[in-house]
């Protein structure tokens, strides 16, 4: 499973955020964002309860697509601004 990484310009910054399937050894999804390269922030999702689903890589592509979208988005809204200053 791929993963996404955006580069976004917010405030002056450039901010990236990496969205990635951590695997079967811990089951969930997880984006990091980094200022400077280094991390600023994580966010997880758990696909724990999924586990035996048939259509499992499905839902993991959807989470990762979900949790990449939902931190860009908290980006702008300034969830993370206080690691700016």
């Amino acid at each position: 499973m791929e993963g996404y990484n955006t580069t976004i310009e917010y405030k002056g910054h450039l901010l990236m955020v990496q969205t990635q399937d951590k695997g079967p050894a811990f089951n969930y999804v997880e984006a990091l964002i980094y200022l400077a390269g280094r991390v600023i922030a994580s966010k997880k999702s758990s696909y724990s309860a999924h586990l035996n689903q048939p259509d499992l890589q499905e839902i993991i592509k959807r989470l990762v697509e979900e949790l990449h979208a939902d931190v860009l988005d908290e980006i702008v809204e300034g969830k993370y601004d206080k690691f700016l200053e």
